[in-house]
């Protein structure tokens, strides 16, 4: 969980060394519009990732892997989605207050609840194959509609903790968002060891679909090993099924393959990291790191532009200088998706400094866009706004989830201005333009609304929801 909100600052600027991002008036509203700076071609030019020889490497251990006797079994995506949980109708208030068509579902009771696994990111077949709705889930396959999620694991999964795992969750949505076959698929990397693979420790921030790659973005897990792979990139044509569902372990014996009783895992084919291999660093920390070292906290893909583009957007629980980023990618069929310039190295073409606070999420198509965030204070009034003082041990006052409009201006800045509050907690967002989606999700609740009497603890209310609004420009 990495949360949120959009307060009124002082007047003055605030100054990074190369970077000036531009006050909020104190007096702002909810009606009121904020304008997002641009960033600088040289303060992009300084934003790099690299491959460091990854892709090959990886996909060589995982060929490794599937030539071996392992006993586990290499998989589509459709035997993947051709069973087991199954969503429910939507179960908790949405907090919407939108004019526009919402569909969506709850996950089953374990899931809605669970503390052992918490749900980051968005995606699915809209952002797919050509951006069409529909996704072949195998050779010869009719497409089907399929909804994705990441999760991480919580403190209280023993023995791996808070961060220690993560899992991509797909549900197949064609027949309808209630009663949709769903499964989880752990995400390991191949390693060439005896074991065969590891768990990849991840906060999983941030998942997009793109052709048959699914590609997951971190803020930087600081304490895990290979935090600094910031992107990392998994093949959606092959999936795992182990032959242990019983054990936590990860890995495989002589005996048993197994992914921490899960069923399915899916294996990295290769990864992006800073050159220096560290963690991000936000812009609010005023370093030269923080120039350098952007956090990667959600992602979305963007098919308006040519090529296609990715935006990535920047968490900040101090401030509205989170950055919001423009990456290209290369084609769909590329193993190593994010395009590179001549020199090897990965770079922003396009970015801002935002004035939401606590970004969670953004989504663009054209010049319109919507971003994810915390709301203004106290506006507008919501009945079940929570304001116990546990729950705003850092931020005082409401933390209410909001959906900010955003509008590319002719001289390049955005144009940011409060459209509708939204489940509280929310995270990523997805925009499909082939069926005019927006794709909005929940961390869970996690407060207790005071203004009942006994209160009343929301401890799971997690959703997924799909906002009918084509070309993003819905009410």
């Amino acid at each position: 969980m990495r949360h949120r909100w959009w307060r009124a600052l002082a007047a003055a600027a605030l100054v990074v060394p190369g970077v000036v991002i531009a006050s909020v008036a104190t007096t702002a509203t909810a009606a009121q519009a904020a304008t997002a700076p641009v960033l600088s071609a040289s303060a992009l030019s300084v934003m790099t990732l690299t491959d460091a020889g990854s892709f090959p490497t990886i996909t060589g251990y995982r060929a490794a892997d599937e030539a071996s006797s392992r006993p586990f079994s290499v998989v589509r995506m459709s035997t993947l989605i051709a069973g087991g949980y199954a969503t429910r109708a939507v179960c908790h208030p949405t907090d919407l207050t939108v004019t526009s068509a919402v569909a969506g579902f709850c996950w089953d009771s374990t899931d809605d609840t669970t503390t052992k696994w918490y749900p980051q990111g968005v995606t699915g077949s809209g952002d797919g194959m050509n951006g069409t709705t529909l996704y072949p889930p195998c050779d010869g396959c009719a497409g089907r509609k399929v909804v994705a999620v990441s999760w991480h694991s919580g403190a209280g999964y023993a023995p791996y903790g808070n961060d220690g795992l993560a899992r991509v969750t797909f549900a197949d949505v064609t027949n309808g968002d209630t009663g949709a076959p769903y499964r989880h698929a752990l995400l390991v990397e191949p390693d060439g060891t005896a074991a065969g693979y590891h768990a990849i420790a991840s906060h999983a921030d941030g998942i997009l679909w793109y052709g048959d790659k699914l590609i997951l973005v971190t803020g930087g897990d600081r304490d895990a090993s290979g935090a600094g792979r910031v992107v990392r990139v998994f093949d959606l044509t092959h999936f795992w099924q182990m032959s242990s569902t019983t054990s936590g372990a990860v890995g495989c014996t002589a005996t048993a393959c197994s992914a921490a009783y899960s069923l399915f895992a899916l294996p990295e084919v290769g990864y992006y990291q800073f050159p220096d291999g560290a963690i991000c660093d936000p812009l609010r920390n005023g370093t030269a790191a923080s120039l350098t070292h952007p956090c990667l906290d959600s992602i979305s893909l963007d098919r308006s532009t040519s090529p296609a583009s990715v935006i990535t957007t920047e968490y900040d629980d101090q401030g509205p200088q989170g950055r919001i980023l423009r990456w290209p990618l290369d084609a769909e069929t590329a193993t190593a998706p994010l395009k590179p310039d001549a020199d090897g190295y990965v770079r922003p073409d396009q970015g801002w400094t935002s004035p939401v606070y606590r970004m969670q999420g953004a989504a663009f198509t054209g010049i319109h866009g919507v971003v994810e965030g915390l709301c203004p204070n106290g506006a507008p009034p919501v009945s079940s706004m929570p304001d116990d003082p546990a729950h705003d041990a850092v931020i005082h006052g409401f933390a209410k989830s909001c959906l900010h409009k955003a509008t590319i201006s002719a001289d390049g800045s955005l144009d940011v201005h409060y459209w509708t509050t939204t489940m509280e907690n929310a995270e990523n967002v997805s925009y499909w333009p082939s069926s005019g989606e927006l794709w909005v999700m929940n961390e869970f609740r996690g407060s207790t609304d005071t203004q009942v009497s006994p209160p009343v603890a929301y401890p799971g209310d997690r959703l997924v929801l799909a906002i009918h609004c084509p070309d993003l420009t819905c009410s």
